[in-house]
């Protein structure tokens, strides 16, 4: 029951965070985008691995715990990459194999990915 609990804090922390830290990529995109007047592909990108950084950083912090590492964000990144994968497939199939409207493949991604990416950072990335 004490496990249980654990992690139900631990993802509800996750959850607020990427949460937090979604709203501070589409403020990065926009500020590169209509100040900075940044190309938008490249605004993402920029983005997006600002996005990575401080959800590293708070995650390590408030959800995990444990000292930083080059070794946890090297982890974190990957797990990154992994939920970039899986959105990508996750809306291929849905959109182009199921020919299912893109809002149902943006539902499956939001309840498949943030578990994958929790579960891997649990017990691989802050292990």
């Amino acid at each position: 029951m004490k496990i249980t609990k654990n992690l139900t804090i631990k993802f509800t922390k996750y959850s607020l965070i990427g949460t937090l830290t979604t709203l501070l990529y589409f403020i990065s995109m926009f500020l590169f985008v209509e100040l900075v007047k940044l190309e938008p592909v490249l605004s993402a990108t920029i983005s997006f691995l600002v996005m990575t950084f401080f959800s590293f950083l708070l995650n390590r912090k408030y959800t995990f715990g444990g000292t930083y590492s080059h070794l946890k964000l090297y982890r974190f990144s990957i797990v990154g990459l992994i939920g970039l994968l899986l959105n990508f497939v996750i809306m291929y199939l849905v959109v182009h194999h199921f020919s299912y409207h893109y809002l149902i493949g943006e539902i499956v991604t939001l309840l498949i990915i943030p578990l994958v990416n929790f579960t891997l950072n649990n017990w691989w990335t802050f292990r």
